[in-house]
């Protein structure tokens, strides 16, 4: 097991690099090509192409994602996915696709939320990030799920 959480924590490193590439893309106005490095790393992150995991309900990804894992390296996972949908939403930002970018935000909102709800003790590190997120997507456009995952959180710490 120790083998596969080497290689799982390889294969995160390196999509982390991705992020950071699209991070230096996009600050040099290069938002279609950061968007395509941004699709890439998704892909590598659930190992298929995009179209074997697109059409899945946000819970159905995140199962795929923790499939076969240990909790900590589910874990990394889905942060890894809440941070390549944040990234997602300031490319589209930067190309004034608004509807998109509000929903890759809401999107890693509701990632980072499940995070939090299975793991509750690690929630002070992420509360940055879900306050930025929460900032960016309008209270009134949150999807019933996502309320009812801030709830829970709020229930047991304020975000």
């Amino acid at each position: 097991m120790a083998l596969r959480d080497d290689y799982i924590l390889r294969y995160l490193a390196l999509v982390r690099q991705a992020i950071a590439q699209a991070v230096k893309l996009r600050q040099a106005g290069q938002p279609d090509h950061a968007l395509r490095v941004l699709l890439q790393a998704q892909e590598k992150l659930f190992a298929r192409p995009i179209e074997a995991f697109a059409g899945l309900s946000v819970d159905e990804q995140l199962a795929f994602l923790a499939a076969g894992e240990s909790a900590a390296n589910a874990r990394e996972k889905r942060l890894a996915y809440a941070a390549l949908l944040r990234e997602a939403g300031l490319v589209y930002l930067q190309r004034e696709r608004h509807e998109l970018a509000e929903s890759a935000f809401q999107l890693a909102l509701h990632v980072m939320l499940t995070v939090i709800v299975e793991q509750p003790d690690a929630a002070e590190q992420h509360v940055p990030v879900m306050r930025d997120l929460l900032g960016r997507v309008p209270p009134d456009a949150l999807y019933a799920p996502v309320k009812e995952l801030l709830a829970a959180v709020g229930e047991s710490r304020a975000v």
